[in-house]
């Protein structure tokens, strides 16, 4: 059995879940200008176009942003389209670290826990962690799952490590999914000695908000 999204308000707008008003919440708290669905495309090759309204676009960043509490809840052909240049969504940013790799769509899941970690023999701090998020990003005709994360200064991007998960024919490689690609909505984490104390207070407010009865997050 599915359970319904609970619609939200926030920063004068309804959000069909309470985990996008969360991730609206985060974008604010980092200083990252978003915009809520602002525009629907019809995406794929002719005889398959699909219609697709992406949850934000970030304007600074040039990068839209698909939402999902679960992997279950992905359409993964969807997104796949969305990602090819040609025929999908417009107006993306190019990789920071491969300018071949065009990024082209970043996938949020449920916000996760960040901050110290300890050894848990010692009690002594080994590092800080913070979430991996998966971005689709395109290059020679190929599609590719890369890891991106969040920093002071914006979204940072990076496809090296990435998995092909389908071209522009246009094919999604399932054979490969679970093993070579997939887990789009939990990204992984990234454990560092870089302490980011703005990213980190921003997905704490993210998983503090409280929305009921027209509290304010």
């Amino acid at each position: 059995m599915s359970i319904k999204a609970i619609e939200t308000s926030y920063a004068g707008h309804r959000f069909r879940s309470r985990l996008e008003a969360r991730w609206a919440v985060f974008f604010d708290k980092l200083g990252i200008s978003w915009e809520y669905e602002p525009q629907g495309f019809a995406v794929g090759p002719e005889g398959k176009r699909r219609p697709y309204l992406p949850d934000f676009w970030l304007p600074r960043e040039k990068l839209w942003v698909e939402v999902k509490g679960a992997e279950e809840q992905l359409d993964v052909e969807l997104l796949l389209y969305a990602a090819i240049p040609h025929f999908g969504l417009p107006g993306t940013s190019s990789s920071p670290s491969i300018s071949e790799h065009q990024v082209r769509l970043l996938i949020l899941g449920p916000i996760d826990r960040v901050g110290s970690l300890a050894d848990k023999a010692t009690g002594g701090h080994v590092g800080y962690a913070q979430p991996l998020h998966t971005v689709l990003t395109f290059r020679k005709g190929d599609v590719f799952q890369g890891t991106a994360y969040f920093a002071t200064h914006g979204v940072m991007a990076d496809p090296d490590f990435g998995s092909l998960v389908g071209n522009d024919s246009p094919e999604v490689f399932w054979e490969t999914r679970g093993t070579k690609w997939g887990n789009w909505v939990g990204g992984g984490v990234l454990i560092g000695e870089d302490h980011e104390p703005a990213v980190y207070a921003a997905y704490q407010a993210a998983r503090s908000a409280r929305f009921e009865h027209g509290q304010k997050p």
